[in-house]
């Protein structure tokens, strides 16, 4: 089982093409840093997908 402590949503969207890198530094610049055990979840520009 995957433990997650805290869940984040993030109001700007993420393009869903986005690889993991460019996910992650999209947390970074948004939330300030990555932390174990949280999830972050974008929408996309439409908001239809997170």
């Amino acid at each position: 089982m995957i433990r997650i402590d805290q869940i984040w949503l993030a109001v700007q969207p993420l393009d869903m093409r986005a690889g993991p890198d460019k996910a992650l530094a999209r947390v970074v610049q948004v939330f300030g840093a990555a932390h174990p055990h949280h999830t972050y979840l974008f929408a996309n520009g439409i908001i239809d997908i997170l």
